[in-house]
């Protein structure tokens, strides 16, 4: 009767009954955002003892953006690679600030570089990066308008090109409002600290595989250890990456998005308060509490959502009585609006 399992198993096993997956070849381009804390082992790591393993590489340069690893000659080998065939699966990460104030450049590299890998049938996943942070006092907390653009960006892509979304700055939205104080940010208010390479892998992870990410705090690659993070944030991070891949498409982000943005004042409906002397309370009435806000030394800032995308910065003296409106929207100039002299 063993002999008969054992033999069983064995025919399974070529047909990939018995046997784990076989490992799938990922191929990441992106910038400091991926190779901090060497984000493509860290992927591969957790990626070892799933039904999902990966061997993944990765294609980088500080500050590049996808369309400059495009039209750069001096970085032609990321095209080449992606030519290659070689790839199951690539991974685009654009540079951080390109998908929230230049949305049409990260659009139209994302087309092009789907083309180049679907003609080889390499699936394409989109990283969906965070937003840069914020001090608020002594915490840091991520700009919810540039989270939004740039996720706003991606899903477009997404949609356009049917490719699929790992939304890893959702998920650090997610963390940082359930754990306000436990930054994902470095200092420098943009590159992500290890908690936030975790976090990142453990979404892509996810978006890929379509499981929930099950992996340890300490990870190794043979006998390196490549991340360490404490077991029970490791769970933690792992949680909040589950719970923003589960039921996540790029359709239902942009219905929501523009159900919220149905209620917000237009920046014509704010103008049209404004006046000298004006307290913050009369800005809240119509635009409802900040999204963001902070003190220094007595200079008060406030940060809005207002219909259309667009951001307001309302800028106050020590008593909240409003001395400048700053409005920024996307595709135009920024308005500055002197509410003294009014």
């Amino acid at each position: 009767m063993k002999n008969i399992v054992s033999i069983l198993c064995i025919l399974f096993g070529f047909l990939g009954l018995c046997s784990a997956e076989e490992e799938k070849r990922v191929l990441i381009i992106g910038n400091s955002y991926t190779f901090y804390n060497n984000l493509p082992q860290v992927l591969q790591a957790i990626s070892a003892k799933s039904k999902c393993p990966l061997i993944v590489e990765s294609y980088t340069a500080g500050a590049m953006s996808l369309r400059g690893f495009l039209d750069d000659p001096t970085h032609a080998k990321a095209r080449q690679l992606v030519e290659s065939g070689n790839y199951d699966w690539l991974i685009l990460q654009d540079q951080s600030q390109t998908p929230a104030y230049k949305p049409e450049e990260t659009m139209d590299s994302v087309r092009r570089w789907t083309q180049i890998a679907q003609k080889q049938g390499t699936k394409v996943l989109l990283f969906l990066t965070w937003a840069h942070a914020t001090a608020d006092g002594n915490r840091l907390c991520p700009l919810v308008s540039m989270q939004e653009q740039t996720s706003t960006t991606y899903c477009k892509a997404a949609i356009e090109n049917k490719v699929k979304v790992a939304p890893v700055g959702e998920a650090w939205g997610a963390w940082y409002r359930k754990n306000p104080g436990k930054e994902l940010h470095t200092k420098d208010m943009s590159h992500p600290n290890a908690m936030g390479t975790y976090l990142a892998a453990c979404v892509i992870h996810a978006s890929i595989s379509g499981k929930a990410v099950k992996a340890g705090g300490t990870l190794k690659i043979g006998k390196q250890t490549v991340i360490r993070i404490p077991k029970g944030t490791a769970k933690e991070l792992q949680a909040v990456a589950n719970n923003t891949v589960k039921g996540f498409t790029p359709q239902k982000y942009l219905d929501k998005l523009a159900q919220k943005d149905q209620g917000l004042p237009t920046a014509a409906e704010v103008k049209a308060i404004l006046h000298s002397g004006m307290k913050l309370t009369e800005l809240t009435a119509l635009t409802g509490k900040p999204i963001h806000q902070s003190d220094n030394g007595g200079r008060k800032t406030y940060q809005f959502r207002i219909r259309g995308g667009a951001e307001l910065v309302a800028y106050c003296n020590s008593a909240d009585t409003i001395e400048n409106i700053s409005i920024a929207s996307p595709d135009k100039p920024v308005e500055i609006i002197d509410v003294s002299k009014l």
